[in-house]
C-alpha cells in the first residue's frame, strides 16, 4: 500500500513587502551593525538572509508592585525575548517575514504601506470574513475592530463607505490551497500548511495577488478615501503645503480648532502673541495669522514665510475671555488644506492627509451643488460675529424667520438633547446655521440636522413642543405648522444648511472641504428619503 505523503504544519506566518527603494536587505534596516547575519544556504532554493536580535534580559515593570506582598521575596525570573527577520527574494523583490518582535528592526518607511490589505481583498471570499479594522471619521477618528462570531458577507459590519476608512481585513481566501487564513494591513498574517522550502513560491503568489485590482469588484469604495501613512508621501505633500503658504495662496486652505470647542467666550492668539501684546482674535483667519507672525518677526507681512520648523512647532491658543489658557494646538494640526495633483485630491484634516480618488471627489461635489440655493431672507453676517449673534440678528425684527437657537429639546427616550434648528422660516424652512470651520465641525451640523428632522418627523410631543415655542416668537409663523398631531407629508418641509463663509473664488460650494461635502450628501440623501427637501446655501460675510 502506497503511502501517503506527510502531513505539513499549520504555521502562521508574518510576511511584509519590500520597497523597490531598498535594493538590499541591509539597506532596509534600522541598525544592521547590531544584528546577527547568517545567509541561507545554498540548497534551500532561492536568495535570502536571517537577521537575528537578542534583548537583554530585564525586570518586568510589574515586579515591584507584585514583591510588596512577599516581604521574604518572591522568586520571577527575568527574561529574553529574541528576535528574527528573514529576508528573501522572490519575483525580483524582497520579502520580510518577521517573528517574534522583529518588525521594529525596519525602517517604518522600508515596507509597502497596505500589502496585507491589498492581498487580502484580493483573495479572500467575500462571504467569509471574520474581522475589520475601521477607522470612522468623526469630530473625532474613532477606531474600532468588528467582528462576527462566523465567517460573514461584508454587510454583516455594518459599514459606511461614506464615513469608515477600511484597515485590517481578516477572512478565508477563495483558493484553500493560497491559505486556511489571512488578514492585515501592511504586514499580512497568513495560516497555512507550509514548508520552508515552499516560501518563495509563496511570496510569489502573494505578490501577484498584491498587484491584482480584483478587489474592486466587491471592494472598489476602498479606493475612494484612503489615509496616507508612507512618511515620504506626507513628507512630500508639506512641502508642497508650505511652499502653497508662503505663496499666500489660501484658497483651499484655512485654520479651524482641530476639536470642538465651546466658542462662546473663547478668542485665539497666533504664535508669539500674548494677552497683554495683542488684541484676542474672535475667529482663526490664516491671513491674520501670517500677519502676525510677520509681526513677531519685524518684518513686513507680505515677505514674510513660514518656515518648515514654523510650519510644525508654532502654536495655537485658545484662551478665555479672562485671558485663562483653554487650550493649545500645533499650527500644523490646525489647518485644513485640499491639494490636487494628478488624478487624486489630497486632503489635510486634523494633522492628517488622506487621499481622494479624484472621479469620487468630482461626483460628490456635482450631488453637492445640485442641492445649492440663495436665500433672500438671511442676510450678510458680520466679520468675526458668532453664530449665536447672527441668528438673533437675522431674526430680530423680522416677519418671516423666528430664533430658536440654543433652545434645546429632548424626546422621551433621548440620549442627549438638541436643537430643532437655529431659524425657522415662513417658508416651512428648519435653518441650521454654521460658520465655515473644520470639515467634522460641519459634518456635526448636518447629522445633527437630520437626527432633528426625523425625530420632528416621527415624534408628536416633539411637534407640539416646538409649535408652542414658536408662537411664543410669532403666531403668524406657528400657523405654518399645522396640527402637531399630524405627521408631515413629504415636501411640505424643507432642511437648509446654511454655511457662513467668505466669498471664494472657487465658487460655492467648491469652497466647502470635501469632507463637508462628502457629510452633507450623505445626510441630504438620508433627509430625501424621509421625505423633506433639502438646501444648501452660503451666507456672505461683510465688514
Amino acid at each position: 500500500m502506497k503511502k501517503s505523503p506527510p502531513k505539513r504544519a499549520t504555521r502562521t506566518l508574518t510576511v511584509l513587502l519590500i520597497r523597490r527603494e531598498f535594493p538590499t536587505p541591509e539597506s532596509a534596516l534600522k541598525t544592521p551593525h547590531e544584528l546577527t547575519e547568517t545567509p541561507l544556504p545554498r540548497g534551500i532554493g532561492f536568495k535570502g538572509v536571517l537577521y537575528t536580535a537578542g534583548s537583554t534580559a530585564r525586570q518586568p515593570r510589574w515586579v515591584p508592585f507584585v514583591e510588596e506582598a512577599f516581604p521574604d521575596g518572591v522568586s520571577i525570573p527575568h527574561s529574553m525575548f529574541p528576535a528574527a527577520l528573514l529576508f528573501l527574494r522572490a519575483s525580483e523583490r524582497w520579502f520580510a517575514v518577521t517573528f517574534g518582535p522583529a518588525r521594529h528592526l525596519l525602517k517604518p518607511e522600508s515596507f509597502e504601506m497596505d500589502f496585507g490589505l491589498k492581498v487580502t481583498l484580493n483573495t479572500v471570499d467575500e462571504k467569509k470574513l471574520r474581522s475589520l479594522d475601521v477607522r470612522t471619521i468623526e469630530e473625532l477618528t474613532v477606531h474600532t475592530r468588528r467582528q462576527v462570531s462566523r465567517s460573514s458577507g461584508i454587510d454583516a459590519f455594518s459599514i459606511d463607505d461614506v464615513r469608515d476608512l477600511l484597515g485590517a481585513v481578516t477572512g478565508e481566501p477563495t483558493d484553500s490551497t493560497l491559505a486556511k487564513r489571512l488578514g492585515g494591513r501592511d504586514s499580512l498574517s497568513l495560516t497555512a500548511e507550509l514548508s520552508f522550502s515552499e516560501l518563495a513560491d509563496k511570496c510569489e503568489v502573494l505578490l501577484a495577488s498584491y498587484e491584482s485590482t480584483h478587489y474592486q469588484k466587491s471592494f472598489a469604495w476602498v479606493d475612494n478615501i484612503r489615509l496616507i501613512r508612507e512618511p515620504t508621501t506626507r513628507q512630500r505633500l508639506d512641502d508642497e503645503l508650505l511652499r502653497t503658504l508662503n505663496a499666500r495662496d489660501f484658497q483651499k486652505v484655512h485654520l479651524a480648532p482641530p476639536e470642538v470647542i465651546d466658542w462662546d467666550g473663547i478668542g485665539f492668539l497666533y504664535p508669539g502673541e500674548s494677552v497683554r501684546s495683542a488684541d484676542v482674535h474672535g475667529d482663526l483667519d490664516l491671513e491674520e495669522c501670517f500677519a502676525a507672525m510677520a509681526e513677531q518677526a519685524e518684518v513686513e507681512s507680505g515677505t514674510f514665510e513660514l518656515s518648515p520648523e514654523q510650519f510644525k512647532s508654532a502654536r495655537i491658543r485658545a484662551v478665555e475671555a479672562s485671558g485663562i489658557e483653554y487650550e493649545k494646538w500645533p499650527l500644523y494640526k490646525c489647518l485644513v488644506a485640499e491639494l490636487s495633483s494628478g488624478d487624486e485630491l489630497h486632503v489635510l484634516s486634523a494633522g492628517q492627509w488622506f487621499r481622494i480618488e479624484k472621479v469620487f471627489a468630482a461626483r460628490t461635489l456635482k450631488e453637492a451643488s445640485a442641492y445649492v440655493k440663495e436665500l433672500k431672507s438671511l442676510p450678510p453676517a458680520k466679520a468675526h460675529q458668532r453664530e449665536d449673534q447672527y441668528n438673533e440678528g437675522a431674526a430680530l425684527g423680522s416677519t418671516e424667520l423666528v430664533c430658536l437657537d440654543k433652545v434645546l429639546d429632548k424626546p422621551k427616550g433621548a440620549r442627549s438633547t438638541f436643537e430643532t434648528c437655529d431659524l425657522f422660516s415662513n417658508a416651512r424652512q428648519f435653518i441650521h446655521v454654521k460658520k465655515m470651520g473644520k470639515s467634522s465641525f460641519l459634518s456635526h451640523l448636518f447629522s445633527q440636522g437630520a437626527v432633528s428632522a426625523e425625530t420632528f418627523l416621527r415624534d408628536e410631543d416633539t411637534r407640539h413642543r416646538f409649535k408652542r415655542r414658536v408662537e411664543a416668537q410669532s403666531s403668524v409663523l406657528a400657523k405654518m405648522l399645522g396640527d402637531p398631531t399630524r405627521a408631515p407629508t413629504r415636501g411640505e418641509y424643507e432642511v437648509v444648511f446654511a454655511v457662513i463663509a467668505k466669498a471664494n473664488r472657487l465658487g460655492w460650494p467648491r469652497a466647502l472641504p470635501f469632507f463637508s461635502q462628502l457629510n452633507f450628501v450623505r445626510q441630504a440623501d438620508r433627509l430625501r428619503t424621509l421625505g423633506y427637501k433639502v438646501a444648501l446655501c452660503r451666507i456672505d460675510v461683510r465688514k
